[in-house]
């Protein structure tokens, strides 16, 4: 009989960082590989990984990596990982494209071993056989699976939502799961973002229902802003303004990346006759021109703001008072502040803003009754939630053991990060030893910088913010051992130079600073200039702190001449 372990690196009491590995006896199978983005205590970070020290150490035994879904969260740590262990990558075409673009742009490209699937499908990896279904997300060709075992199926939700009406790219493939449900079902790992949420996610996950509304009471034109990494709503976009005979013209490299997915042979995901040039805009009514715009996070709120202040490059598109302006990427939690702000800026160039807030439309994750659904059809033995916050974790094994299918405190499983589970013949078992928890600590990601940013940079970064910097800094002699090129001191963040105050200061540290110097070149040996820096730094900091009770970041910077 199969021996199963369940190890998640990331993705259990938080949102992001998803990384599950399914072992089958040797065999190490590895489901997604997503980041996490930044929070104001991280600042100058891109985004967060997991730490993928346990499977570096098991490269040997991992068979593959699969990616059931395109979007940066979801794969965006593969190629980092790749670089010390390479297995084939399992996932779609738009997938692929994704990933390889993704990889480019970090300038962390990779010979990837791919195996292009199509849905449904039944794939064979190592011998362990794997059903593939689609679901409806955000993307298009999102996918669960189902990996058979002599005990039963191990089955992966994905990201999904029960949602019937756009079968193309985002379909809920029932006729799959149910086939999957003939066989029993060891254990679900199902998502849990939106788990505290009643009834279903749909149809209030819907944009083209305020787009026909505004669309109607538009009397010029229309800017559109939206989330590149949600196509489902780009979808919906191209869609309304097919209906309403719209020219579209794709504002920024990000719109005109999505809509060159036509190369997969998507051409009725878009609609290529509307599509305008530059040349054209001055030519086209304006009640029937469509500006579209997309990209992630505060980018796309940078892109607002320009046109709301006025200070976008592009002549021909400057922001009039009969324009309508819908706001269409509803702010996370991390660009609130942002968005707020820049919304309040629309509002000021005197358009017609339309601001679609999260409050108002739905994220395209699993609510209880979608939940509901899937439990009641594949009836688990063992029932995992995955992906969400602790809260979010805890509301979904609610939903599960208030549904009366045999689901008790003693066969749903909460796990953290790093922690073991081990299912055999004889049941499961959750490994609760700290000394063999796996380490699941963040690697931050900063340019092209690689878990080389430690906490004492965050923290010198969040003291720039906060209290500014002082560089100060000489020339010397090491055969006169005197200074030769005058202090010079620049403060920045810190006190404003025009001050009485800061004059009295600079002073201050002026002389502290000749003195520190000087006492060091009358005694030094070694000429160890970085220890002199050091010392100096933290001796000012100090007394910085005591005087103006502000601790900015002190750079000395002593510089031998001669």
């Amino acid at each position: 009989m199969d021996k199963i372990k369940i190890l998640a690196l990331g993705g259990l009491d938080e949102d992001g960082r998803d990384l599950y590995c399914i072992e089958i006896n040797k065999d190490i199978i590895v489901i997604g590989g997503g980041i996490k983005f930044p929070t104001k205590n991280t600042p100058g970070i891109d985004f967060i990984i997991s730490n993928f020290s346990y499977l570096k150490e098991n490269k040997e035994r991992v068979k593959a990596f699969i990616l059931p879904k395109g979007k940066k969260n979801s794969f965006g740590a593969i190629p980092y990982i790749y670089k010390e262990v390479q297995a084939p990558i399992y996932c779609t075409k738009l997938t692929k494209l994704l990933l390889e673009s993704f990889s480019q742009h970090y300038h962390q490209e990779n010979d990837y071993v791919f195996n292009v699937v199509e849905l449904p499908n039944t794939i064979n990896i190592a011998g362990h056989t794997i059903d593939l279904f689609s679901t409806c997300a955000s993307i298009p060709e999102t996918f669960g699976l189902s990996i058979r075992t002599d005990l039963g199926n191990i089955v992966y939700s994905g990201d999904f939502i029960v949602e019937y009406a756009n079968a193309n790219y985002f379909k809920l493939d029932l006729n799959t799961l149910g086939k999957i449900a003939e066989h029993p079902t060891l254990i679900l790992l199902s998502e849990s973002l939106n788990s505290t949420k009643s009834g279903y996610c749909a149809p209030n996950h819907k944009l083209s229902t305020f787009l026909t509304k505004y669309f109607k009471e538009a009397k010029g034109r229309i800017f559109l802003a939206l989330n590149s990494d949600n196509l489902y709503r780009v979808n919906e976009a191209f869609l309304v303004c097919k209906e309403f005979n719209k020219k579209i013209f794709l504002y920024d490299e990000q719109m005109k990346f999505i809509y060159n997915l036509r190369s997969l042979g998507k051409n009725d995901f878009f609609n290529p006759k509307n599509i305008i040039s530059t040349d054209d805009i001055l030519r086209i009514k304006e009640q029937d021109l469509v500006i579209l715009m997309a990209d992630e996070g505060e980018k796309i709120y940078e892109k607002i703001s320009l046109l709301a202040n006025r200070e976008n490059d592009e002549k021909q598109i400057k922001i009039q008072s009969d324009d309508m302006f819908i706001v269409a990427c509803p702010a996370s939690d991390n660009t609130e502040v942002i968005a707020t702000s820049v919304v309040d800026d629309l509002y000021r160039s005197g358009c017609d803003v339309r601001y679609i807030t999260s409050k108002m439309i739905n994220k395209m994750h699993a609510y209880e009754e979608d939940l509901r659904m899937l439990l009641s059809l594949l009836k688990p033995k063992y029932y995992l939630p995955i992906k969400g916050y602790y809260v979010n974790l805890l509301a979904n094994a609610r939903i599960a053991y208030d549904m009366n299918i045999g689901l008790t405190h003693s066969n749903i499983i909460l796990l953290d990060n790093g922690q073991s589970l081990y299912i055999d013949e004889k049941g499961a078992n959750i490994d609760y030893d700290l000394d063999s928890k796996v380490d699941v600590s963040d690697i931050m990601i900063d340019g092209i910088g690689v878990g080389d940013v430690v906490n004492e940079i965050i923290n010198e970064r969040s003291r720039l913010s906060e209290d500014g910097v002082v560089v100060i800094g000489c020339g010397i002699s090491r055969s006169l051992r005197k200074i030769v090129c005058s202090t010079d001191v620049q403060m920045r963040g810190f006190l404003f130079l025009k001050d009485k105050e800061a004059d009295a200061l600079l002073k201050e540290i002026t002389k502290f600073f000749i003195n520190e110097v000087e006492e060091w070149l009358k005694t030094t040996k070694t000429f160890d200039v970085d220890s002199l820096e050091n010392q100096i730094a933290f001796k000012l900091s100090k007394i910085l702190l005591k005087n103006n009770n502000r601790n900015p970041v002190v750079k000395p910077n002593v510089i031998i001449v001669e």
